[in-house]
């Protein structure tokens, strides 16, 4: 482990977007756990229920309060599916928390911004200094307008990850287009090893994470703003090179058997059955822990036939909201700068979050070889880093992509009914004004 300055992280660390009633008086109290008047209690509800990123949060939260004694921070920690179930009904009653930390793109919270539920951050962002501070997707993904409704955090991004013992074994080469890649994912059939650990059964980010990395390979930065910005339609010749290729490799067997249904992808590819694996940084920290194989990653290949060389999908994993009808705005929006906005925070975030944090300002952390790597692909202007479609996607269209993939292994889905498909699902989003394009507050 070596010491790594976060100012390097930070060098030209800006993911591109493409353009350069509620709780009231009772979401929080003024008495903490023991009646003490005056001592405010901030709600929060996150998706961090287990694992390395509830420890990270547990910290920082037990760190704001030893450094903040007049606040405390009431968490509630529920899985993905389950928040987003409960969420609406909490606001719809008034009993919704001060502070959420949920998916941040305008298909998943739109209609709660719609609604006047999520407050406007853009003076926030002034105060604070956040446009300062912290990476442009912080903003640009939760925003719609100039209405910025999020702080979003957890940089990640989508790369070719390689059992690097398997291709030397193979004798292959990193591939640089996916064209190539096509060619080492048959010579690795060829020699016995089931080439990729992707599935894509029914859970929307195994099936739009994947769908996505192969879109951006193939479409041109102007093509991703036209679909993702303008309501532009899918039916392009790179998106249908792009599905193409996804039914060559679902035809040619380069998946694990039954890739329509969930698999265990972290298994298959640390047990060693599957060489290769379309994945996000979040799964650095546990190839570090518990695998003894060397792996190799490197940015997934764009196509020869874009003509800007293809695109790095990143995202930002989620974004602190605050609910407009908080009692207790500044102390809210406090929390969120020490949380995202700070060295202390930065540094627990990386090391014990295993995520790459979006604080661009200068601290010491210790980073592993692979941890190391994916900061330098966050940061390196070349590959066009990007926001993923799942930050853009109206409510029908994240619908629709939730299930592309495995429609496309089952054959209910080809080509021009994906095309079809999508278009449709765009549109029925435009009517309701739910994208980004086409998205009002009325």
């Amino acid at each position: 482990m070596k010491k790594l300055l976060a100012i390097l992280m930070a060098l030209a660390l800006s993911i591109s977007v493409l353009s350069s009633c509620g709780t009231g008086n009772d979401s929080g109290s003024q008495t903490g756990e023991n009646g003490s008047p005056g001592k405010v209690t901030l709600q929060l509800w996150d998706t961090f229920v287990d694992g390395s990123l509830n420890s990270a949060m547990s910290q920082i939260i037990s760190a704001y309060e030893e450094s903040h004694s007049d606040v405390k921070i009431n968490r509630v920690q529920k899985e993905l599916t389950s928040l987003g179930e409960t969420i609406k009904a909490a606001f719809m009653a008034g009993d919704a928390p001060d502070l959420l930390y949920y998916e941040g793109g305008i298909g998943t919270v739109g209609s709660y911004v719609k609604a006047g539920y999520l407050m406007d951050l853009s003076e926030a962002y002034k105060t604070y200094g956040w446009k300062d501070k912290l990476m442009s997707a912080c903003w640009e993904v939760p925003s719609v307008g100039d209405y910025i409704y999020g702080v979003g955090h957890e940089m990640e991004t989508m790369s070719l990850y390689f059992n690097q013992d398997i291709f030397d074994k193979v004798g292959l080469e990193n591939p640089t287009t996916i064209e190539e890649l096509t060619d080492t994912l048959q010579k690795l059939k060829d020699a016995g090893y089931t080439p990729l650990a992707n599935t894509m059964g029914a859970e929307w980010s195994s099936n739009m994470n994947f769908i996505g990395t192969i879109l951006y390979a193939y479409m041109s930065q102007d093509e991703i703003k036209d679909c993702m910005e303008n309501d532009g339609s899918w039916d392009k010749e790179s998106v249908r090179k792009a599905i193409d290729t996804i039914k060559l490799w679902i035809d040619n067997g380069y998946f694990p058997d039954h890739p329509e249904v969930h698999g265990d992808q972290e298994q298959l590819y640390f047990s060693q059955e599957c060489a290769a694996w379309i994945t996000g940084n979040w799964e650095v920290g546990n190839i570090t822990k518990d695998t003894d194989f060397k792996t190799t990653i490197i940015p997934f290949p764009g196509s020869e036939s874009c003509e800007d060389g293809g695109s790095q999908v990143n995202f930002a994993g989620g974004a602190f909201l605050v609910n407009a009808a908080t009692a207790y705005p500044d102390e809210s929006l406090g929390f969120i700068d020490y949380a995202v906005a700070t060295p202390e925070s930065s540094k627990v975030w990386y090391e014990v979050g295993g995520t790459v944090p979006p604080y661009t300002d200068e601290y010491e952390v210790e980073a592993n070889e692979l941890g190391e790597h994916v900061v330098e692909l966050l940061g390196d202007e070349t590959l066009q880093n990007t926001a993923g479609i799942n930050m853009w996607l109206g409510t029908n269209a994240f619908e629709f992509f939730s299930f592309a993939g495995q429609n496309l292994i089952v054959g209910s889905l080809d080509t021009d009914s994906f095309i079809a498909e999508a278009d449709a699902a765009l549109q029925k989003d435009v009517e309701s004004k739910m994208t980004k394009g086409s998205f009002t507050f009325e």
